[in-house]
């Protein structure tokens, strides 16, 4: 009976096959939707202080901006919060629409929401990615740039999801 070798099963070798993802978690779409609508609501509460202070600064409809911050019947006290609520919610909800999603995995790359027609780039059709004017480019094996834009992550981590994986990473 021959000795087989041990089979390596650390978290080291398993973590460079799992998929790298980055993307916004539903606890960053909960913050981000807090935060929005907390300053909306903080805003509709202190317009009247706001609209003071805007009348003396030269900005664009400072004076516009003050008249409506003098209404003060006590269904428009109430509803300016309200409604700087809403708002907010609308913001939060154009901020994480606006992010874009990357998947670095042994087979390739995505770049893209799956239900939005993701971006998706073989490993044999890949040759370099690197950052340019804090913008991931990716350039594919004909020297085509097939992406450069925004993602979500840090580039550390970006960088070594691509380098761990066996993909080439340049910088320029």
């Amino acid at each position: 009976m021959m000795d087989q070798p041990p089979q390596k099963n650390d978290s080291a070798t398993q973590q460079s096959h799992a998929a790298a993802r980055f993307a916004l978690s539903r606890t960053d779409v909960v913050v981000i939707g807090l935060v929005c609508i907390g300053i909306g609501v903080a805003l509709g509460f202190f317009l009247p202080a706001l609209g003071s202070l805007a009348a003396t600064f030269p900005i664009p409809f400072g004076d516009v901006i003050e008249k409506l911050s003098r209404f003060d019947q006590a269904w428009v006290v109430i509803a300016r919060p309200i409604l700087g609520g809403a708002l907010g919610l609308i913001a939060a909800f154009f901020i994480a629409a606006s992010t874009t999603p990357l998947v670095v995995d042994e087979h390739g790359i995505t770049i893209g929401r799956d239900d939005d027609h993701p971006l998706r780039i073989s490993r044999a059709s890949f040759s370099t990615a690197y950052f340019a004017d804090s913008k991931l480019v990716v350039v594919t094996e004909g020297g085509h740039q097939a992406f450069k834009g925004d993602v979500e992550g840090k580039k550390a981590a970006i960088a070594e999801a691509f380098t761990s994986r066996g993909y080439r990473w340049g910088e320029i």
